[in-house]
């Protein structure tokens, strides 16, 4: 699938953050292949940032990663306050509208019990699913992110590593994980994690990226969904499918909803253009406000072409965004503590 973006002219060339070469592309980290390959070089795009971070792709398990990613002690700097308010604004507009379908799809396999959202964010999510029913945990990275979900909520959050967190086995009916994966330094750590914390017949329900989406392929190192360096791991259907069944989960939902990044990503391409040709460009990091018929455009162009295209996107599989279930199978609990056969 690497025939479909931008190939790095000189290899050579790209460096990322710490400054470190690109060099020959080593060992598949999901599946151990050394069949791995150049797939593109970008900027930081959301900040109009200069640094190329360089990414590979396995041709076995079709996993796309950072090789030379910028050191743990770095990432504030990419996830800084404008990241963090885009973010929260994003999960609290319209919780119910933003969340309802979520909420729907968990309960097509559960209808209550502990669950845990992994990254929760303000807490946008979690405050849809404040019954009876549910026992609310979250874990987030910031502490005032993580305080404001508390009061919205009245869940248990924990400000860590998520792989850190304090939990016993067999904790959770539910554990999500919406776009948050795709973040991640060790994403097999980390559902290894999940295995463990879940109870038997539990579920794992994300959301991420999806690397071989029609859009990715459209827009290249111009896809929005890219978002280096803050997304370390790429993930198409299947290579996630690889790494979760790897892992011995069970598929039980993956579907792309028809959800559309091309406004974004034409944002990009219009910041690329105005700066070849000279001129400076306001970073979406840090977006202005809009005219009336800046707004009519868009809006006219988000309920017809945009629309359309997510729609037949969607049902193709090929939107650019993924949405996955995964159950723990009994079998897994059973054999883990000698019940098996």
């Amino acid at each position: 699938m690497s025939s479909t973006f931008v190939t790095v002219e000189s290899a050579g060339t790209a460096k990322n953050v710490a400054g470190e070469a690109s060099g020959r592309p080593g060992q598949c980290p999901i599946c151990h292949s050394d069949e791995t390959a150049d797939l593109l070089a970008a900027p930081d795009r959301f900040h109009l940032r200069k640094d190329m971070y360089r990414l590979v792709r396995c041709s076995s398990c079709g996993c796309a990663w950072l090789p030379s990613p910028p050191d743990p002690s770095e990432m504030a700097l990419h996830y800084d306050e404008d990241y963090h308010n885009a973010i929260a604004a994003a999960g609290e507009t319209s919780a119910s509208r933003r969340w309802g379908s979520h909420r729907k799809l968990i309960s097509r396999y559960n209808g209550g019990g502990a669950i845990l959202d992994i990254g929760c964010s303000s807490g946008g999510f979690l405050s849809t699913m404040m019954d009876s029913a549910w026992d609310l945990h979250g874990i987030e990275m910031e502490e005032s992110t993580a305080e404001k979900a508390r009061s919205v909520t009245g869940a248990e959050v924990f400000v860590l590593d998520a792989v850190e967190a304090p939990f016993p086995p067999v904790s959770f009916d539910v554990i999500t994980c919406f776009d948050v994966l795709e973040h991640v330094y060790n994403p097999q750590q980390l559902l290894a994690k999940v295995k463990e914390w879940l109870k038997p017949n539990g579920i794992f329900y994300a959301t991420l990226p999806n690397i071989d989406s029609w859009e990715a392929r459209l827009f290249r190192t111009y896809w929005f969904g890219l978002e280096l360096p803050r997304h370390l791991f790429h993930f198409s259907p299947s290579s996630l499918r690889y790494l979760m069944n790897s892992l011995g989960f069970e598929e039980l939902y993956t579907a792309t909803p028809p959800v559309s990044y091309i406004e974004r990503s034409l944002g990009y391409v219009s910041s690329g253009l105005l700066e070849k040709l000279g001129f400076s460009s306001t970073p979406q990091a840090k977006p202005e406000p809009q005219g009336f018929l800046t707004k009519a455009i868009r809006k006219g162009l988000r309920l017809t072409f945009v629309e359309m295209f997510a729609q037949i996107a969607s049902m193709a599989g090929a939107g650019p965004s993924m949405e996955v279930v995964f159950r723990k199978a009994p079998e897994l609990f059973e054999n883990r503590n000698g019940l098996g056969k």
